[in-house]
């Protein structure tokens, strides 16, 4: 039998999955509650088995350890495959969009009014999935609970808290199905107690990038209303010109965002894809930056290296959300995977961290007004062309 020590934030949905999928499973679980305040405590949720050889810093981890072999996915490898996908999908997918809504909406982190409508977008893309997925089946793997199940809930308990009103989970009844059915387990109700579903979604109070520069100025006075007509006259139908034209615009702005912004642009003898093998597979010092600096020699005139740092690091909280944010703008820039590497990570600890990293893509500049899609996040970091001759530059890339 499976027994340890998992400290935990008080009532935090990371938390919640290795202590549900441990009372399901009969594992011995000790929970120590961390404050948020506590610098002893590096990673949180974390596990120390009680015979001190296993030690885990991840929360779908620990909960794939305290699970029983049901909760895993049975015996079927197929089965535990399917496990395996949900918990990545949800800890990923699932999470940044929630992150992206929920924490803003508490006022836990800022954001933009772009960022928050993208968030809700991404939720919503989320929650179709899922709702085709579930119109056939009771769980997501089996006939049975498993991890896929109680994970899934956890990644997804702040949306229904928070803001995922009525109106918006109205369209996902197979979803709401499912959520309702777990969250109702007799063991995660004893774990995470009554979960009610918000009415009406928190309001966002969000703030344009460069707002948090004009805060002291004065608001410009409203322009005066004008008298509404008595009557309002139906809008005129288009003529058949105006639908042509229409039309042509559609599919303009469509070969636009399939185009690949930078085909135009000469192109080096990099092998993006090969530096990226390298450095996932190798050792960073010894292998991938020698290969990096041999290859980066011959196409400097067609790449250049970036460090940005986020602006706004006075108003960041807690460093998961700090990763959150990341996690979150590499999902809205994928289009920008084929021609760029970044290396961000979270400097810091709660409530005293920033964001910091260095980028390295095609082109001598800033790639992200090329594509619309790629100018939600850019404009909350500072940025900073590097110069691989410079010492001082080739010691930040290092």
């Amino acid at each position: 039998m499976v027994s340890g020590t998992l400290y935990t934030f008080p009532e935090s949905f990371r938390g919640y999955k290795s202590q549900v999928a441990a009372d399901v499973s009969g594992s011995q679980l000790t929970v120590v509650q961390v404050k948020h305040d506590d610098k002893s405590k590096t990673h949180v949720p974390s596990f120390e088995s009680t015979d001190k050889k296993v030690t885990l810093i991840e929360a779908n981890s620990i909960a794939f350890y305290v699970a029983n072999e049901q909760l895993r996915g049975g015996s079927s490898l197929e089965d535990q495959a399917q496990v395996l996908q949900w918990l990545g999908y949800g800890s990923t997918t699932v999470e940044s969009a929630v992150a992206s809504w929920v924490y803003p909406a508490l006022g836990l982190v800022e954001s933009t009014p772009k960022n928050i409508q993208r968030a809700k977008d991404d939720l919503k893309n989320v929650f179709k999935h899922l709702d085709e997925y579930l119109k056939t089946r009771t769980y997501f793997v089996g006939e049975r609970v498993t991890l896929a199940d109680i994970c899934l809930a956890a990644d997804l308990l702040l949306a229904y808290q928070h803001v995922v009103d009525a109106a918006f989970r109205q369209p996902f009844v197979n979803v709401n199905r499912w959520f309702t059915t777990i969250v109702n387990h007799p063991s995660f109700k004893k774990v995470a107690g009554n979960v009610v579903l918000v009415e009406k979604a928190v309001e966002v109070v969000a703030k344009k990038p460069d707002e948090h520069k004009k805060e002291a100025k004065e608001a410009k006075p409203a322009k005066e209303a004008k008298p509404a007509k008595e009557a309002a006259k139906p809008a005129p139908k288009p003529a058949a010109k105006e639908v042509e034209e229409e039309e042509e615009d559609i599919a303009a702005m469509e070969e636009r965002n399939q185009k690949d912004p930078f085909a135009e642009m000469p192109k080096g003898t990099f092998n993006m894809d090969e530096f990226k093998r390298t450095y996932s597979n190798s050792d960073t010092a010894t292998v991938a930056l020698p290969y990096f600096w041999t290859n980066f020699a011959t196409n400097k005139e067609f790449y250049s290296i970036w460090y940005c740092e986020y602006k706004y690091s006075n108003e960041l909280a807690l460093a998961f959300m700090s990763g959150n944010l990341i996690g979150g703008m590499y999902q809205r820039i994928e289009k920008l995977r084929k021609n760029a590497f970044a290396s961000m990570c979270v400097f810091g600890e709660d409530n005293n961290n920033l964001i910091a990293g260095v980028w390295f893509w095609k082109g001598q500049n800033l790639p992200f007004p090329l594509c619309e899609d790629w100018t939600v996040d850019y404009e909350l970091y500072e940025w900073r062309k590097l110069n691989a001759d410079d010492e001082n530059d080739k010691k930040t890339i290092q």
